[in-house]
């Protein structure tokens, strides 16, 4: 596997990791808002010596939180697809570039020269 097959697949990785993330916030979201209704269909007491106001507002304060772990996630989602894209698109673009002939270098020293290329811009 070449350097550049593994950036790819760590940048897969972290894509797949924040699509996870998105889930489990919107499934905690989910069981918020169902544990919200239970308390307003039922005023007894909270957990732990809260009252249910107290723990209404405590959930609210969570669903803010999530609400905002969610928006960010996404935008790390964003970022992250584009800079899968981009070095797919770059990829695909080294793979179609023949190797400079007689220049004496392999297809890695070729590949990794692009490579520190593309970084630096």
């Amino acid at each position: 596997m070449t350097v550049r097959e593994q950036e790819l697949k760590s940048h897969r990785f972290k894509i797949d990791e924040k699509q996870r993330k998105l889930r489990d916030l919107d499934e905690l979201k989910q069981h918020i808002h169902a544990t919200l209704d239970r308390l307003s269909a039922s005023e007894a007491g909270g957990v732990g010596g809260e009252t249910a106001p107290e723990r209404r507002e405590t959930l609210r304060r969570s669903l803010d939180e999530i609400g905002r772990q969610f928006k960010q996630t996404e935008t790390e989602l964003v970022a992250s697809q584009q800079i899968l894209n981009e070095q797919e698109n770059v990829r695909d673009g080294y793979d179609r570039v023949p190797v400079a002939v007689g220049s004496r270098r392999g297809r890695g020293q070729v590949e990794h020269i692009r490579i520190v290329r593309t970084q630096r811009n």
